[in-house]
């Protein structure tokens, strides 16, 4: 295995245990173990250790979960139709999984107050979210476009977790729904 796709596998590994059984339920011979490398291959990659990987894992998923709304407003006419196809689409991928698992950067926000470098990775991936929201909004002429932007942010992230404690991709369905409707 090439070092960038040994960086990756770990940072993947990382983000699904993560999200799977939070920061501080994940321990680094779990990880290893779980993506089939040694132990300096961490080390190589993130000298800082667990709190590296994990900063270098939220903002991989926190990207992935940014391209995956923002592909979700391109054939939208209204911000609320973009919301409500960002919610459907959010549902349809948590459906082809046997286990919902927790957004990627709720999994380690609790470890950010004590980890200064999970703390800025945390508002990082969080603000990039709402921005891009907010540029989406401005775009199809939202009125109010960063209030807008971060009413459905803190939505989705209440609907997700919601879903998570139900393993159900309805309340984001729900969601989606309630958008249509004029709701909230």
């Amino acid at each position: 295995m090439t070092a960038p796709d040994t960086r990756i596998t770990l940072i993947k590994t990382a983000s699904r245990l993560f999200r799977r059984k939070g920061y501080s339920g994940v321990g680094l011979t779990e990880i290893l173990t779980e993506a089939g490398l040694p132990k300096g291959s961490l080390y190589y990659h993130f000298p800082g250790g667990k709190p590296e990987l994990a900063a270098a894992a939220t903002r991989w998923a926190g990207a992935w979960i940014e391209a995956l709304v923002q592909r979700s407003f391109e054939g939208a006419e209204t911000f609320e139709g973009g919301a409500q196809a960002a919610c459907r689409d959010l549902a349809d991928t948590l459906a082809q999984v046997d286990h919902i698992e927790a957004c990627p950067v709720l999994s380690v926000l609790q470890a950010a107050s004590d980890t200064p470098l999970l703390q800025e990775a945390v508002q990082e991936v969080y603000t990039s979210w709402t921005e891009g929201l907010a540029r989406e909004a401005r775009r199809l002429n939202q009125t109010e476009p960063d209030a807008a932007a971060y009413a459905l942010h803190i939505r989705l992230q209440g609907a997700w977790v919601m879903a998570y404690a139900q393993q159900s991709q309805q309340p984001l369905l729900r969601l989606a729904d309630e958008i249509g409707a004029g709701i909230g």
